[in-house]
């Protein structure tokens, strides 16, 4: 069953994308707030947030370098970005869905990670519906703050 885990990211995309680099280090480093994994997706909610992301994971995390890119420039990345019209290689066994809204697939990965972004308004709205839809598929999920 994939475990899901919606995490409190801040006020703004912005803030969001950069959390969305952080936790994918602790994801592929095996942190012990996560499962660990040796491939990653990331899912953002438009092509200039993807991009976005992109230019992030170059700097973040400070000390080293995720092998990256967005999902359909290569497939063979340790981290893959996706945005809506994309597909996935569906190889990963872990997903961070940067968009408040349900990413496609769930069921082919171990873990999923929903970030919320806490901006008091529609965002944290479809992320709550997200919730409430993991809960009609069964999915056991907990919130991290």
């Amino acid at each position: 069953m994939v475990e899901a885990t919606f995490i409190a990211s801040g006020k703004t995309s912005l803030e969001a994308l950069e959390m969305a680099a952080s936790v994918a280090s602790e994801v592929l480093l095996g942190s012990s707030n996560f499962i660990k994994s040796k491939k990653l997706d990331i899912f953002c909610d438009n092509i200039d947030d993807a991009n976005k992301l992109n230019e992030i994971l170059w700097i973040k995390p400070k000390y080293s370098i995720i092998d990256h890119d967005l999902v359909n420039q290569e497939f063979n990345k340790l981290v893959q970005i996706g945005y809506p019209g994309t597909k996935f290689s569906l190889e990963s066994d872990c997903i961070i869905n940067v968009s408040p809204d349900l990413p496609k697939n769930l069921d082919t990965y171990k873990s999923y990670l929903q970030l919320v972004i806490m901006d008091g308004s529609s965002l944290r709205e479809r992320a709550a519906d997200t919730w409430t839809q993991c809960k009609k598929l069964g999915l056991d999920a907990k919130f991290l703050k």
